[in-house]
C-alpha cells in the first residue's frame, strides 16, 4: 500500500462530473474518482471529514485557551530569539 501525503490548506472542495463520472476534487492536485463508491462509503466519508472537523476545533480551542492563560498572566508574546546567519547571495 502506498501512502500519499498531500496538504491542501484552505484551497477549495468541490465536485466535478466529467463524462459521466464523479470526482471529488480536493485542492488543484488531488480529485479522487468516486463514481462506484457506495453509499455507505460515503456516509464513512463524511464521517470521517466531521471527526477531522471536531479535531481542528479542539485544537483551535486548546491555542485560544493558552492565549489567553498567557494574557491573564501578563504576558504578550512568547517567542523564542534567533541569530540570523549569512545569506547566500
Amino acid at each position: 500500500m502506498t501512502t500519499i501525503t498531500l496538504s491542501w490548506g484552505d484551497r477549495p472542495i468541490d465536485l466535478e462530473d466529467v463524462d459521466g463520472r464523479t470526482f471529488l476534487r480536493i485542492g488543484q492536485n488531488l480529485r479522487v474518482d468516486v463514481t462506484d463508491a457506495s453509499l455507505d462509503q460515503l456516509d464513512q466519508l463524511a464521517d470521517v471529514a466531521a471527526d477531522v472537523a471536531d479535531r481542528q476545533r479542539d485544537r483551535y480551542r486548546a491555542a485560544e485557551v493558552a492565549d489567553q492563560v498567557a494574557a491573564e498572566d501578563g504576558v504578550r508574546s512568547i517567542s523564542v530569539p534567533i541569530q540570523r546567519g549569512p545569506v547566500a547571495a
